[in-house]
């Protein structure tokens, strides 16, 4: 075999040929359309993890285990949540369902839930027992209530994007919120993702509001609930951005928002991740507790998670939608 004269690599042509000697257009397209599919294949399998791992919550799982096992400092002051175990799985409440929120008055030492659907509050014992329900009229989709002190409590109402101040009389059966003292967020009304929870911050003199997503964020309320009365209110309303960055990744949606006041820590709870996150002030996670089978004693997942508060005792308490209830203590506590 005589090699081309004008020693091209690809040419093994025994006569001078006076034509080039590329590689043929058929094989390069041959070859490009092997790497084209290749590419597609690889695609589709990284969608496939994607999928996978988004409806298996392996980011959520990442984070828990990152947040439960790594070193935290002995005097950082946290409430330990590795080490919560469910006291009360699941517990159904009769007769209610689309319940959403808690709040907790340490003065009747009760829960309160609210029902969006049906404009009811519902007051329940820290065993998950009825002892009322309450109508309101004047609101249109409750998904939060806030104590704040003596009979005072806010409603929000998802709606219209408002916070409602309310008297809820130690015997009342019946509210009307339509006449009461309010403000109106500026959240958007593009879909049913405005807040969904809020919880009063006594220390701070501040009310804590949670968006579920799109964007999710936490903001702060003040001077609206506590203003002198016949004095006009010096309100200020703001984001929490130093929130907002550390859950951005690490949270699916915001479900509802506790702060326990002695630590000054800002607890959350997403409903898609199943999640509690535990933050210190300086956003920082200190802790996660996981809402899934088998993990912190849990029979099954907790199916929709919207509400939780802290008792006067550290228990943790979440509600469920519709109508599930749970309890969580600390396991080196007794008692």
């Amino acid at each position: 075999m005589i090699r081309c004269p004008y020693h091209c690599i690809n040419c093994h042509i025994p006569t001078k040929h006076n034509y080039s000697c590329a590689i043929p257009e058929s094989v390069k397209d041959f070859n490009i359309t092997i790497f084209r599919n290749k590419l597609r294949w690889a695609f589709v399998v990284i969608g496939m993890i994607g999928i996978t791992a988004y409806y298996f919550k392996l980011d959520a799982l990442v984070w828990y285990f990152w947040h439960s096992y790594k070193t935290i400092t002995p005097d950082s002051g946290h409430l330990d949540l590795k080490n919560y175990q469910v006291e009360i799985d699941a517990l159904p409440i009769p007769d209610i369902k689309n319940a959403s929120a808690l709040t907790y008055n340490p003065n009747r030492n009760s829960l309160f839930t609210v029902l969006n659907k049906e404009s009811l509050i519902i007051e329940l014992d820290t065993k998950g027992t009825v002892i009322r329900k309450i109508d309101v009229t004047g609101v249109s989709d409750m998904e939060g209530i806030a104590y704040i002190k003596d009979n005072r409590y806010v409603i929000a109402d998802e709606g219209d994007n408002r916070l409602i101040e309310v008297v809820i009389d130690d015997n009342a059966a019946h509210i009307d919120a339509t006449n009461a003292p309010r403000i109106r967020l500026g959240i958007n009304h593009a879909s049913n993702k405005d807040f969904e929870g809020v919880h009063w911050d006594e220390a701070e003199n501040r009310l804590l509001v949670v968006k579920e997503s799109n964007p999710k964020f936490v903001m702060s309320v003040k001077g609206f609930f506590n203003a002198p009365p016949g004095q006009p209110a010096d309100i200020e309303i703001k984001r929490l951005y130093h929130f907002e960055d550390s859950v951005r990744w690490s949270m699916r949606d915001l479900s509802s928002v506790t702060y326990y006041a002695p630590m000054k820590h800002l607890l959350l709870l997403s409903d898609q991740s199943r999640m509690i996150k535990e933050y210190n002030e300086n956003s920082e996670a200190v802790g996660a507790l996981a809402l899934w089978k088998g993990f912190h004693g849990l029979s099954q997942d907790v199916p929709q998670a919207e509400g939780i508060e802290i008792g006067s005792d550290k228990r943790i308490y979440v509600i469920s939608e519709p109508n599930l209830f749970y309890v969580f203590n600390h396991k080196a506590v007794k008692h």
